[in-house]
């Protein structure tokens, strides 16, 4: 009985110091003086911008920051010093103090990047990317923490500028980066107006690069064309993790433009988090926040993006992004002041954790095994996977011509179209009644097929209401568009298009369709175009 009285002091004796990291793009915090560098729709007195207002928005930012509770939160746009104090001010009033900050300070930038804290800093100070007004400098700040810890927040050009805009930045962080010890604790965070897979889907009129981005190039959170997982092992040289690697692909999204998401801001982090010495990731606790009040009510998935209606502010509304977070401990142990010799001895009681050697042997399928599965509760081997059709990181795979399609939902990174592969597949589901595999490995590459024997030209009597065959490539579609409509043989087809060309799809549109994937929407069967490159307008 005295054994089962003293157990409960045990967890408060065996705890490891932790911080929460978190990013979030707070959307045009600007104050209410006229400096002459903000952008013109927050100019004190126009556009309804005045103190009411920025009151209101101060609210709402600060109840995001209160409620996620980080320990350390980079943030972008923030207009200048005074708008971040003035954040601070409240978030102290509503019992969130962040007693430190920290904020870069270009000349002339409208905005600037941020950082709040609840632990003190080292030292603070700027990267410069270049002199233009254009180009925010990025903020270094060493936490006093012990071992150190050094955040980089970032905000790089947006998407409207090409892809060697975005490289700027990176080459300047990296600098930045090389000068310190090779196993230095650092984690990289911010708005990178860049997808993780960025050179995946990377459209050519921003391409003046030759294919090399920012992001997975320059920042080497890609190899061999696929991004680098925490369990990848074997990776030569320098290289980081995109903690977007840790959420199933369909979750990956942060951001919402116009109800397209995406996965613009990220937490970046070196081999040195993931050693389980001094400071290191804890595994699982990547998120994304998504409190309800941050959606809108009357439109499914949409962000409450604060409001400028108009061309006036109406003060309500959040961002038009979602704060993103990760958790980080301190493997040496807090200094138990209080343990006593008694302590210490209930210690040996407590319950060890043995590894089990024996791994279960995987599973070997095919793929038409594999399509009559919904979910995967443990990985599989999927065998002779040959690759039918893809673009930029979206494939599908059969294994003869008239097996099954499964979808390669972000996950066809590094692929090669018409190559077989066997795979260790993690996790597989359906979306819209259309077998996806979201996260795979490669485990050996084998012979190539003749892609154009295992698509079939397109008929009528594949958009029959049977959907055995949803998923298929099919190819050579001619017809007439109208309406959202492809008319082909007096019969007409659902058309969605994945990317989007002005004057493309205007009504009487003679169409040729090189390629397309039967699709499944509100009960109807759809062709699904998922690159510009298979669409054309005959002549």
């Amino acid at each position: 009985m005295k054994k089962l009285a003293l157990l409960p002091i045990i967890p408060f004796i065996l705890h490891s110091t932790e911080l929460k990291i978190a990013t979030y793009n707070v959307e045009n915090l600007f104050d209410d003086v006229k400096n002459g560098s903000e952008y013109e729709e927050f100019i004190p007195g126009h556009h309804n911008w005045t103190e009411q207002i920025l009151e209101k928005k101060l609210q709402h930012t600060s109840r995001v920051i209160c409620d996620l509770n980080a320990d350390v939160i980079g943030l972008e746009e923030v207009e200048n010093d005074r708008a971040l104090k003035l954040l601070q001010d409240k978030l102290n009033r509503q019992g969130c103090k962040y007693p430190y900050s920290a904020i870069t300070h270009k000349r002339g930038s409208a905005i600037e990047v941020a950082l709040l804290s609840k632990v003190n800093f080292i030292h603070k100070t700027d990267i410069k990317v270049s002199n233009s007004k254009r180009d925010r400098d990025i903020l270094v700040a060493e936490l006093k923490t012990k071992p150190k810890l050094t955040i980089f927040v970032n905000h790089w050009r947006s998407k409207s500028a090409p892809e060697s805009e975005r490289v700027k930045y990176a080459k300047a962080l990296i600098k930045r980066i090389r000068k310190m010890p090779p196993d230095s604790e650092y984690i990289i965070l911010g708005d990178f107006n860049s997808e993780y897979n960025e050179c995946e889907n990377l459209l050519p009129k921003y391409n003046d690069t030759n294919g090399t981005c920012g992001i997975d190039t320059i920042l080497h959170t890609y190899s061999n064309g696929r991004l680098i997982r925490l369990r990848d092992k074997k990776i030569g040289g320098f290289h980081l993790y995109n903690l977007w690697s840790q959420l199933p692909a369909h979750r990956r999204w942060s951001h919402d433009y116009h109800g397209k998401k995406g996965a613009i801001d990220s937490i970046i982090i070196p081999p040195a988090l993931i050693d389980n010495k001094g400071w290191f990731y804890e595994k699982g606790s990547f998120g994304v926040f998504k409190k309800s009040y941050l959606f809108l009510r009357n439109k499914k998935g949409f962000l409450n993006r604060w409001e400028y209606k108009n061309f006036k502010h109406t003060g309500r509304g959040y961002s038009d992004h979602l704060p993103i977070y990760a958790v980080f401990a301190n493997s040496k142990k807090k200094e138990l002041k209080h343990e006593t010799l008694l302590d210490k001895f209930w210690k040996l009681f407590l319950p060890s954790k043995k590894e089990n050697k024996k791994s279960a042997e995987l599973k070997v399928m095919t793929v038409n095994e594999l399509a009559n599965i919904n979910y995967l509760k443990n990985p599989v081997i999927l065998k002779d996977a040959c690759v039918v059709y893809k673009r930029g990181d979206f494939g599908v795979v059969k294994s003869f011509a008239n097996s099954k399609s499964i979808t390669l939902y972000k996950s066809a990174g590094g692929l090669k179209e018409g190559k077989c592969y066997d795979f260790k597949v993690y996790k597989k589901k359906k979306y819209y009644k259309i077998d996806e595999i979201t996260d795979l490995d490669i485990i050996k590459e084998k012979k190539g097929i003749n892609v154009e024997k295992f698509i079939p030209k397109f008929s009528g009597a594949l958009m029959q209401k049977d959907k055995s065959n949803l998923g298929e490539m099919v190819k050579n579609i001619k017809g007439i568009y109208r309406n959202g409509y492809i008319t082909v043989d007096n019969s007409s087809y659902k058309l969605y298009l994945k990317q989007k060309k002005r004057g493309l799809l205007k009504k009487e549109s003679y169409l040729y369709i090189k390629k397309a994937q039967i699709g499944y929407y509100k009960g109807e069967k759809e062709l699904v175009v998922h690159s510009l490159e298979d669409i054309s307008k005959e002549n």
